[in-house]
Protein backbone atom coordinates (compact mmCIF):
# COMPACT_ATOMS: atom_id res chain seq x y z
CA UNK A 1 0.00 0.00 0.00
CA UNK A 2 1.07 3.56 -0.66
CA UNK A 3 0.21 4.55 2.91
CA UNK A 4 3.11 2.48 4.27
CA UNK A 5 5.54 4.23 1.91
CA UNK A 6 4.12 7.68 2.70
CA UNK A 7 4.41 7.22 6.47
CA UNK A 8 8.05 6.17 6.13
CA UNK A 9 8.86 9.02 3.73
CA UNK A 10 7.25 11.68 5.95
CA UNK A 11 8.93 10.28 9.07
CA UNK A 12 12.35 10.31 7.39
CA UNK A 13 11.70 13.81 5.97
CA UNK A 14 11.19 15.04 9.54
CA UNK A 15 14.31 13.18 10.70
CA UNK A 16 12.38 11.08 13.20
CA UNK A 17 13.10 7.52 14.28
CA UNK A 18 10.27 5.00 14.53
CA UNK A 19 10.46 5.27 18.33
CA UNK A 20 10.15 9.07 18.22
CA UNK A 21 7.15 8.89 15.91
CA UNK A 22 5.59 6.18 18.09
CA UNK A 23 5.75 8.45 21.15
CA UNK A 24 4.04 11.29 19.29
CA UNK A 25 1.27 9.02 17.96
CA UNK A 26 0.87 7.18 21.31
CA UNK A 27 1.60 3.71 19.90
CA UNK A 28 4.51 1.28 20.17
CA UNK A 29 7.60 1.36 17.94
CA UNK A 30 6.53 -2.08 16.65
CA UNK A 31 3.22 -0.58 15.51
CA UNK A 32 5.06 2.06 13.45
CA UNK A 33 7.22 -0.71 11.97
CA UNK A 34 4.06 -2.69 11.13
CA UNK A 35 2.55 0.35 9.41
CA UNK A 36 5.69 1.00 7.39
CA UNK A 37 6.05 -2.63 6.31
CA UNK A 38 2.38 -2.87 5.35
CA UNK A 39 1.57 -5.50 7.99
CA UNK A 40 -1.12 -3.37 9.67
CA UNK A 41 -2.62 0.07 9.12
CA UNK A 42 -3.33 3.05 11.38
CA UNK A 43 -6.77 3.60 12.91
CA UNK A 44 -8.64 6.86 12.30
CA UNK A 45 -7.28 8.59 15.44
CA UNK A 46 -3.70 7.71 14.49
CA UNK A 47 -4.28 8.99 10.94
CA UNK A 48 -5.49 12.31 12.35
CA UNK A 49 -2.36 12.62 14.51
CA UNK A 50 -0.09 11.57 11.61
CA UNK A 51 -1.65 14.08 9.23
CA UNK A 52 -1.09 16.86 11.79
CA UNK A 53 2.53 15.83 12.43
CA UNK A 54 3.33 15.51 8.74
CA UNK A 55 1.45 18.67 7.75
CA UNK A 56 -0.67 16.90 5.13
CA UNK A 57 -4.35 16.05 4.87
CA UNK A 58 -5.66 12.60 5.78
CA UNK A 59 -6.83 12.31 2.19
CA UNK A 60 -3.27 12.87 0.97
CA UNK A 61 -2.04 10.09 3.28
CA UNK A 62 -4.63 7.48 2.36
CA UNK A 63 -5.57 8.32 -1.23
CA UNK A 64 -5.52 5.24 -3.44
CA UNK A 65 -5.39 3.05 -0.31
CA UNK A 66 -8.90 3.21 1.12
CA UNK A 67 -10.08 0.18 -0.86
CA UNK A 68 -6.95 -1.77 0.09
CA UNK A 69 -7.47 -0.88 3.75
CA UNK A 70 -11.06 -2.16 3.62
CA UNK A 71 -9.89 -5.34 1.86
CA UNK A 72 -7.15 -5.85 4.47
CA UNK A 73 -9.74 -5.46 7.24
CA UNK A 74 -12.05 -7.99 5.59
CA UNK A 75 -9.23 -10.49 5.01
CA UNK A 76 -7.96 -10.20 8.57
CA UNK A 77 -11.47 -10.58 9.99
CA UNK A 78 -12.08 -13.70 7.87
CA UNK A 79 -8.80 -15.24 9.03
CA UNK A 80 -9.59 -14.48 12.68
CA UNK A 81 -13.06 -16.06 12.34
CA UNK A 82 -11.61 -19.21 10.76
CA UNK A 83 -9.02 -19.53 13.50
CA UNK A 84 -11.77 -19.05 16.09
CA UNK A 85 -13.83 -21.84 14.50
CA UNK A 86 -10.82 -24.19 14.56
CA UNK A 87 -10.06 -23.37 18.20
CA UNK A 88 -13.70 -23.86 19.25
CA UNK A 89 -14.19 -27.10 17.28
CA UNK A 90 -10.94 -28.68 18.52
CA UNK A 91 -11.56 -27.53 22.09
CA UNK A 92 -15.08 -28.94 22.08
CA UNK A 93 -13.88 -32.21 20.52
CA UNK A 94 -11.16 -32.46 23.19
CA UNK A 95 -13.68 -31.95 26.01
CA UNK A 96 -16.08 -34.46 24.42
CA UNK A 97 -13.33 -37.06 24.12
CA UNK A 98 -12.35 -36.66 27.78
CA UNK A 99 -15.99 -37.20 28.83
CA UNK A 100 -16.40 -40.21 26.52
CA UNK A 101 -13.11 -41.70 27.70
CA UNK A 102 -14.14 -41.40 31.35
CA UNK A 103 -17.59 -42.84 30.67
CA UNK A 104 -16.04 -45.76 28.80
CA UNK A 105 -13.60 -46.21 31.71
CA UNK A 106 -10.53 -45.94 29.46
CA UNK A 107 -7.09 -45.71 31.04
CA UNK A 108 -5.53 -42.28 31.44
CA UNK A 109 -3.19 -42.69 28.43
CA UNK A 110 -6.07 -43.66 26.14
CA UNK A 111 -7.85 -40.48 27.21
CA UNK A 112 -4.88 -38.11 27.36
CA UNK A 113 -3.18 -38.86 24.02
CA UNK A 114 -6.20 -38.16 21.74
CA UNK A 115 -7.24 -35.27 23.99
CA UNK A 116 -3.78 -33.72 23.60
CA UNK A 117 -3.93 -34.28 19.82
CA UNK A 118 -7.16 -32.24 19.78
CA UNK A 119 -6.07 -29.68 22.37
CA UNK A 120 -2.80 -28.73 20.60
CA UNK A 121 -4.47 -27.44 17.37
CA UNK A 122 -6.96 -25.49 19.51
CA UNK A 123 -4.09 -23.84 21.37
CA UNK A 124 -2.17 -23.12 18.14
CA UNK A 125 -5.27 -21.46 16.61
CA UNK A 126 -5.78 -19.47 19.83
CA UNK A 127 -2.11 -18.41 19.73
CA UNK A 128 -2.48 -17.08 16.16
CA UNK A 129 -5.67 -15.23 17.10
CA UNK A 130 -3.79 -13.61 19.99
CA UNK A 131 -0.88 -12.77 17.69
CA UNK A 132 -3.28 -11.07 15.25
CA UNK A 133 -4.86 -9.17 18.14
CA UNK A 134 -1.44 -8.08 19.38
CA UNK A 135 -0.13 -7.12 15.92
CA UNK A 136 -3.25 -5.04 15.30
CA UNK A 137 -3.36 -3.74 18.91
CA UNK A 138 -6.83 -5.20 19.45
CA UNK A 139 -6.86 -5.56 23.22
CA UNK A 140 -10.37 -4.48 24.18
CA UNK A 141 -13.40 -6.57 23.25
CA UNK A 142 -14.97 -3.56 21.47
CA UNK A 143 -11.90 -3.22 19.23
CA UNK A 144 -11.98 -6.92 18.30
CA UNK A 145 -15.71 -6.70 17.60
CA UNK A 146 -15.25 -3.66 15.33
CA UNK A 147 -12.35 -5.37 13.53
CA UNK A 148 -14.44 -8.48 12.85
CA UNK A 149 -17.26 -6.29 11.53
CA UNK A 150 -14.83 -4.63 9.09
CA UNK A 151 -15.04 -1.29 10.91
CA UNK A 152 -12.34 0.95 12.36
CA UNK A 153 -11.23 -0.75 15.61
CA UNK A 154 -10.10 2.58 17.14
CA UNK A 155 -6.97 1.07 18.68
CA UNK A 156 -5.87 4.47 19.96
CA UNK A 157 -8.86 4.87 22.29
CA UNK A 158 -8.07 5.07 25.99
CA UNK A 159 -10.04 1.90 26.87
CA UNK A 160 -8.16 -0.20 24.30
CA UNK A 161 -4.79 1.23 25.38
CA UNK A 162 -5.59 0.46 29.04
CA UNK A 163 -6.62 -3.09 28.12
CA UNK A 164 -3.26 -3.48 26.33
CA UNK A 165 -1.24 -2.98 29.50
CA UNK A 166 -0.12 -6.26 31.09
CA UNK A 167 -1.64 -8.07 28.11
CA UNK A 168 0.81 -10.99 28.18
CA UNK A 169 0.39 -11.64 31.92
CA UNK A 170 -3.40 -11.57 31.55
CA UNK A 171 -3.28 -14.03 28.65
CA UNK A 172 -1.12 -16.48 30.65
CA UNK A 173 -3.49 -16.32 33.64
CA UNK A 174 -6.54 -16.73 31.36
CA UNK A 175 -4.98 -19.75 29.64
CA UNK A 176 -4.13 -21.47 32.93
CA UNK A 177 -7.64 -20.79 34.29
CA UNK A 178 -9.22 -22.07 31.05
CA UNK A 179 -7.26 -25.34 31.29
CA UNK A 180 -8.24 -25.81 34.95
CA UNK A 181 -11.92 -25.02 34.28
CA UNK A 182 -11.90 -27.31 31.22
CA UNK A 183 -10.47 -30.21 33.22
CA UNK A 184 -12.91 -29.65 36.08
CA UNK A 185 -15.87 -29.48 33.68
CA UNK A 186 -14.71 -32.63 31.90
CA UNK A 187 -14.27 -34.63 35.08
CA UNK A 188 -17.49 -33.24 36.59
CA UNK A 189 -19.58 -33.97 33.49
CA UNK A 190 -18.10 -37.45 33.24
CA UNK A 191 -18.91 -38.13 36.90
CA UNK A 192 -22.53 -37.07 36.40
CA UNK A 193 -22.86 -39.21 33.25
CA UNK A 194 -21.34 -42.22 35.06
CA UNK A 195 -23.82 -41.86 37.93
CA UNK A 196 -26.70 -41.67 35.48
CA UNK A 197 -25.46 -44.72 33.56
CA UNK A 198 -24.80 -46.77 36.72
CA UNK A 199 -27.89 -45.60 38.62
Amino acid sequence: MELARRIKEHRERLGMSQSELAKKVFVSRQTISNWETDRTYPDVQSLIILSGLFGVSIDALVKEDSREIRDALATGAKKMRRLGAVAAACGLACLTWVIVGIVLDLNIAAIAVPAAALFIPAMIAAFFIDKMRHDNQLYAYQSVEAYLAGEDPEVGCRYNQRAGRHWVARRVVQTVLAVIVGLCCGWGAAGIILRLVEG
